[in-house]
């Protein structure tokens, strides 16, 4: 009997991360885009506010090291998009294989009121939950380009540690800013798939539980039309609830998770930083 189980893994894996997750947000619309460079020391959130913006376009190169650049996003919520939950999805120009340690951004309405912040793997800004259409958008984000200096080999040599050393050079393009429909049917399949796929990577290859597991994954690839995901996602997500909803064996352990969080006062970046 053959084992296709290496094949199946691979492939819900690269379908889930080239064409499902990329489809949690659909439709996207271009918002305007303009920057302020503050270029020094981080300035009041009224100042941001209140500064002069200059129009800029995904493309353009920002932010040199520990400098500040104010974003204001502008536009309005598309009438298509009616009844739908809307956000913004703005990229920096984020390493997505890194969690931190790179650009960030604090985003505000336009009252000043703090809204959430952006880095790598949350690039995403509340619009609506329920979408009426023409319904305006406008904030702003306080970016900071703090520079890489970990990087895919760290601990290595750099100037790029001190303002006064680190040089001129822009480290950031923006890659987009667009309004967007959130699909939760879709997200809701990535997070089914990423669980079980975690799952099937983590039991004994002779499991008959594996086995069952990829099948359902399989099933569920099948049932999804890969060029409508959005559309098809609810038929994926109903071949993975049996599998989903199976207890572990009664011999399995149980785990309690304790979490921690911290915050490096001033590892790899100034002390500053660390109070904003």
């Amino acid at each position: 009997m053959h084992d296709n189980q290496d094949l199946t893994l691979a492939r819900v894996a690269r379908v889930l991360e080239e064409r499902l997750r990329p489809a949690i947000h659909s439709r996207p619309h271009p918002l305007a885009l303009a920057a302020h460079r503050v270029g020094g020391e981080p300035i009041a959130v009224a100042a941001g506010l209140a500064a002069a913006y200059q129009p800029c376009a995904p493309g353009t190169p920002w932010g040199r090291a520990w400098d500040t650049t104010w974003f204001r996003v502008t536009g309005e919520v598309p009438a298509a998009f009616a009844g739908r939950r809307v956000e913004v999805l703005l990229d920096l120009g984020f390493d997505v294989n890194m969690t931190g340690f790179q650009a960030e951004g604090l985003v505000y309405r336009a009252d000043g009121f703090p809204v959430r912040s952006l880095h790598p793997r949350a690039q995403w800004i509340p619009v609506t939950a329920d979408a009426a259409g023409g319904e305006p958008i406008e904030f702003y984000v306080e970016a900071a380009s703090n520079p890489v200096l970990l990087d895919y080999v760290p601990f290595q040599p750099t100037e790029k540690g001190d303002w006064d050393t680190a040089g001129e050079e822009l480290l950031y393009r923006v890659r987009r800013a667009d309004a967007v429909i959130f699909e939760t049917e879709v997200f809701e399949l990535v997070h089914d798939v990423e669980v079980l796929l975690q799952l099937a990577q983590q039991l004994d290859v002779t499991s008959a539980r594996r086995a069952k597991v990829l099948f359902a994954l399989d099933r569920a690839l099948d049932a999804v039309d890969l060029q409508d995901v959005a559309g098809t996602a609810a038929a994926g997500r109903a071949q993975l609830g049996e599998v989903l909803a199976s207890p572990a064996a009664p011999s399995a352990h149980r785990i309690t998770a304790v979490g921690h969080a911290h915050i490096d006062s001033a590892w790899l970046w100034p002390l500053r930083e660390t109070v904003r």
